[in-house]
């Protein structure tokens, strides 16, 4: 019998692969505990159309990432704060502050967990944060600014 596999199992396959399995392993172990479909016509017409779909899903997330890093090269990003006499700020900056940065400058909103900050922002002057997304990463700068 053919089954869509709804987990990975370990000596069968991954999750949403079609496997061909005996009939009474399939129907009293795999089915009954939802470990797997039976490969009807309309259950891989399903799965194909939800691959299809989050395969969009990741190109537009990829295109949104390489708009995003366009941007932020045309208009570098600044964050305004108070500072000591000395030149150091009361408070390093933030993920969220930068992130607020980037949408005042882009108009794109990015989540603050995808942002790597490096070494803490304590200091006016440029600094150079990371962007990713998967296993892309892209290097950006920030202007860091007193407030007058």
């Amino acid at each position: 019998m053919k089954v869509i596999l709804l987990q990975d199992l370990t000596k069968l396959g991954k999750r949403g692969e079609v496997k061909e399995v005996a009939d009474g392993y399939a129907i009293n172990v795999l089915i009954v505990q939802k470990k797997a479909l039976q490969a009807t016509p309309a259950e891989l017409a399903k799965w194909k159309q939800a691959d299809e779909k989050k395969k969009k899903e990741k190109d537009s997330a990829e295109k949104s990432f390489f708009d995003l890093i366009d941007a932020v090269k045309k208009s570098a990003p600044t964050i305004n704060v108070k500072k000591h006499d000395n030149g150091h700020l009361f408070a390093a900056i933030s993920a969220e502050q930068v992130t607020e940065a980037l949408f005042t400058a882009t108009h794109i909103s990015v989540n603050p967990s995808q942002l790597e900050i490096k070494s803490a922002i304590k200091v006016l002057g440029n600094h150079v944060v990371t962007i990713k997304q998967g296993d892309k990463k892209a290097d950006f700068s920030i202007c860091v600014i007193s407030e007058k």
